[in-house]
């Protein structure tokens, strides 16, 4: 596996969608949690979806899956799950699995509760 590059690690820090992560992990931390954990993941628009959309081959366009969750209503749970998880395969929470080894790094150190706090 390649390294990380500096500056995807700072693009990940900035991207909205890593922070909106956060900020749901923190209301999940806070008591707010909306949904079980079960849940979620029968209310995503892959709930159906061929496996092989969601887990595309190394080098596979990915662009099916990530216009699936361009409108999916779960989308920041699923990333939550993956970086949680610290899942480098597939496509979570409309990110590539390239992005979110960047978005790994940064959220390991990310303090639960200083988003939006």
């Amino acid at each position: 596996m390649r390294r990380i590059r500096p500056d995807e690690v700072a693009r990940a820090r900035r991207d909205p969608r890593l922070l909106d992560a956060a900020e749901y992990r923190n209301e999940i931390i806070r008591g707010a949690y909306r949904m079980s954990g079960d849940a979620w993941l029968r209310q995503g628009n892959c709930a159906d979806a061929e496996p092989d959309v969601m887990y595309p081959e190394p080098r596979e366009p990915i662009d099916a899956a990530l216009a699936m969750c361009a409108s999916c209503p779960v989308r920041t749970p699923c990333l939550v799950r993956a970086l949680e998880a610290r899942d480098r395969h597939g496509v979570w929470g409309a990110t590539a699995p390239r992005e979110r080894r960047a978005m790994i790094e940064v959220w390991k150190d990310i303090n639960p509760l200083a988003v939006g706090a």
